[in-house]
């Protein structure tokens, strides 16, 4: 469970003081986690070399805030990187013959949002795709399309303005439509879905159109920013970078693995959280540069001061937490119990801070959560 899937906004001011008030390690109750950072060299295997690369290019997907401010509504249960098509884009494109039609994929980054909750808006998702160059990059486009195009009888091809190269089509009684653009080693699958014009049986052809070609004006020159990993070179991929893996907890085998564990820039966080709005404030008020998930989230800010104001606004109290007792012997953690109406939303949350580093953890069980951020604050620690 990411922790964004109930991230709140915090009320707490930043402690002014320069350094960390210390706390004996061996008085905190961590249960049976881990207290000591992890050194995390190459990939293992192909597979999770295939979702670094995909983390890699995952810090130059925009998320739909970036190219549309009324995209800020996100669900947390859609797979955002993956290797298996099935896990980010079944519910939304035909993948049954997937891997036939695009053997040589390697992995991919999902950016996805809706302008309102529980289906009551437009959705958007963009899907982007690495292949091993330019020309499998271009076939994947068009045979998926293609395949997608098969199981719809009414489906239209039609052009994306600025993108005639664009593979795209749409059903003229529905206010949807897709589209799969190559651009260089790259395949951006871009869907939008109006849930309300579709109640209210209205289309508006034009409107879809605007709409897709302004996330390709977004996308297309940001991802061009990324660079691929030769196919002969994936197996050197590092998993962590500058050590923020090794210092965050592990993930529990009863814990969920939606997303493999990752290290990205600080604002991929976003495309992490329920609440794109507060932590994008979050992120560049305190400078967070860089964003780890595993068994915990740990952001990297800009000095003690912002890891602290980090910590409160993850700990912070809103309408649908109230504060829960923090661990014995780390009085400045933050804990609170989710009180809201989601019924799969994890209960009891806690923040802390050490240092530039501040983590947030959870858990359905108070002691859990307490003895999670007690071990992640004792990691934190020992790994200075």
């Amino acid at each position: 469970m990411l922790a964004g899937v109930v991230a709140a906004c915090g009320t707490g001011d930043p402690a002014a003081g320069a350094t960390d008030v210390p706390v004996d390690l061996t008085t905190l109750d961590v249960g049976a986690y881990a207290t000591q950072p992890r050194q995390v060299g190459t990939v293992a295997n192909h597979d999770q070399a295939r979702f670094i690369e995909a983390e890699r290019l995952g810090d130059h997907v925009p998320t739909p805030a970036d190219i549309d401010p009324r995209f800020i509504h996100t669900n947390s249960s859609i797979a955002t990187v993956f290797i298996d098509a099935e896990a980010s884009l079944g519910k939304i494109m035909a993948v049954d013959r997937f891997g036939e039609i695009a053997p040589d994929f390697i992995g991919g980054f999902v950016s996805s949002a809706e302008t309102a909750g529980h289906n009551k808006g437009i959705d958007m998702v963009n899907a982007v795709m690495i292949f091993p160059d330019e020309q499998k990059a271009a076939a994947a486009a068009t045979a998926l399309e293609r395949l997608d195009f098969g199981y719809a009888p009414n489906n239209q091809p039609i052009e994306i303005p600025g993108y005639p190269a664009a593979k795209a089509h749409w059903q003229p009684d529905q206010q949807s439509i897709g589209s799969w653009f190559a651009t260089g080693h790259l395949v951006i699958y871009t869907w939008f879905y109006d849930y309300l014009k579709i109640y209210l049986e209205k289309v508006d052809k034009q409107a879809l159109l605007d709409l897709t070609r302004k996330s390709l004006d977004t996308i297309v020159p940001s991802v061009a920013k990324f660079t691929p990993t030769p196919v002969d070179q994936l197996m050197t991929l590092q998993r962590d970078r500058e050590n923020m893996l090794g210092r965050t907890a592990p993930r529990p085998r009863e814990d969920s693995w939606i997303n493999p564990p990752g290290v990205y820039a600080g604002r991929t966080a976003r495309h992490f959280s329920s609440d794109p709005e507060s932590t994008t404030k979050m992120i560049d008020d305190n400078g967070v540069d860089l964003f780890a998930n595993d068994g915990s989230d740990v952001y990297r800010a800009r000095d003690i001061a912002g890891a602290r104001a980090v910590r409160d606004e993850l700990g912070g109290l809103t309408r649908k937490f109230t504060a829960a007792d923090p661990p014995k012997n780390l009085p400045s953690a933050r804990c609170k119990e989710y009180i809201g109406r989601e019924k799969l939303a994890v209960r009891f949350y806690c923040a802390v801070s050490y240092d530039r580093y501040a983590a947030y953890v959870w858990s359905n069980q108070l002691l859990d959560a307490q003895q999670r951020i007690s071990a992640q604050y004792a990691l934190l620690v020992n790994a200075r």
